[in-house]
Order: C-alpha cells, then structure tokens, then sequence
C-alpha cells in the first residue's frame, strides 16, 4: 500500500485514507488515538506502533487481501490494520440496514468496531498471543469493551451487536474450522456472541482479565487453554454460555 497514492493524517497515530474520505479519517484518528492513549495508561510501558489503512472499495481490492470489504481487519505479519471508508460498508456486509448517523464526523455504534482490531494488534503484535481462533476474537472484543465501557462511549453498542437469527453454525469446533468461511451474517453472530461473553464478564473483572489473560500466556505462566483459563476464572458465566454455543 506504500506505492499507493494515498491521503495521509500526520500525529501521533498518522493515517492513510482514501481521497474523499478526509472527515471519516479524522473521525477515526480520533477514535483510535483516544484508545490508545487509554491503553498506554493503564499498561506503562506499552507503546503501540500499527499501520492503519481507511480504504474505500478500490484501494481495498488492490492488496487481494481475502477480506471482504466492509470487514475490518488486522495483518499481524504486515502489522496493517484496513478500515473501510464507507460508513455502512460492515453493516451492509452482514445483512443489517444503513446507520440512521448519517455524518462521517459522528460516531455511531458499529465505527468502534475498528478498536476490535486494534484489540488484535494489542494480543498479537505487542504480546504474541495466538490462541484458539474463538479465543482471539473474544480478547479483541473484550480489548474494545473495556475501552469503551471506561470512557462511557457506544452505549447502544452491546443491543447493536445482538444477533438472535437463525444460523448454520454455532459451536465453536465449527468456527475454529471454518472460521471466516461460515459466511459474513454466521461471522456477526459468532462475533455477537463473543461480545455478549465480553459483557458479563466485564462488571467483575474490568481491565483485570486482560492482566489475567497476560500472566497466563507469559513465559513460565499456567499456559491454560482458552476454555480451561476461562472456566478457571468464572465458571459459571463460561459454562452458562458454552450451554449457548451448542
């Protein structure tokens, strides 16, 4: 993408955009510098360093990168993060109607989505965590609650994110198989799923999971597996929601 002819937001967090998309850009620089300015409180001494893409649909299909557009996405081994410039572009991609905000310059619930991938940036990149695939997604949506939450943003976002349709898949063998290949409206429902994990573990545990989740995968820590680790730390919400994922 350095070839490309490119916009680009100087700061702290810079930003490579898509002409014609200058006020989103903002929007989101915004938004992620707030993050990460968070995150680097209250974890001294992590310094975050991501490469953030917001593309529309032509600058996105030029890398090939498998993602459909309107997926934000994360490359751990480019260290990359795409977003796409459309603002319906995600909510269009998994079959749910346009966002009443209109305005590129106003956050509505599903542009914090992007945070998500900054969540695995966060366990890939700066802490090598790869675990379960279902693991990965649950700690980049825990990233994005636990930053939200505290700073009394999205407060519509957890109704948003409810997915109660009907689907083909629903456990989580078949999501660690299949993965991006149960089709983008079973992808939401997994995600939404792994948001509502998210949730009730939140009022307990806060940023402290996160901590939890670092000593566990540390050199010379338990090293649990996803379930184990989970069900170790609050085994009734995990049992009540496995009972969900069958």
């Amino acid at each position: 993408m350095s070839s490309e002819h490119l916009e680009m937001l100087t700061g702290t967090t810079p930003i490579h955009y898509s002409a014609n998309f200058q006020v989103r850009a903002k929007t989101l620089q915004g938004l992620f510098v707030n993050c990460i300015n968070y995150y680097e409180y209250i974890f001294p001494g992590t310094k975050f360093n991501v490469n953030i893409y917001i593309l529309g649909k032509a600058d996105w299909d030029k890398p090939h990168t498998g993602f459909p557009y309107g997926m934000p996405f994360y490359h751990p081994d480019y260290q990359v993060l795409f977003v796409p410039a459309e603002k319906n572009a995600l909510r269009r991609l998994t079959g749910l109607p346009d966002d009443p905000i209109k305005s590129d310059s106003v956050l509505s619930s599903f542009d914090f989505q992007p945070i998500h991938e900054l969540g695995h940036y966060y366990f890939f990149t700066l802490n090598s965590i790869y675990k379960e695939r279902w693991m990965n997604e649950f700690l980049a949506t825990y990233f994005l609650i636990c930053f939200i939450q505290a700073k009394n943003l999205a407060p519509d976002l957890q109704k948003e994110l409810q997915a109660n349709f009907p689907v083909a898949h629903r456990t989580l063998d078949e999501f660690e198989k299949l993965y991006l290949g149960v089709g983008p409206a079973n992808y939401h429902w997994y995600q939404s799923k792994f948001a509502m994990l998210g949730y009730s573990l939140y009022p307990q545990f806060k940023e402290k999971l996160i901590t939890l989740v670092l000593q566990n995968y540390a050199p010379g820590g338990k090293n649990l597996d996803a379930e184990s680790f989970l069900l170790s730390i609050s085994p009734d919400k995990l049992t009540a929601w496995l009972n969900e994922m069958k």
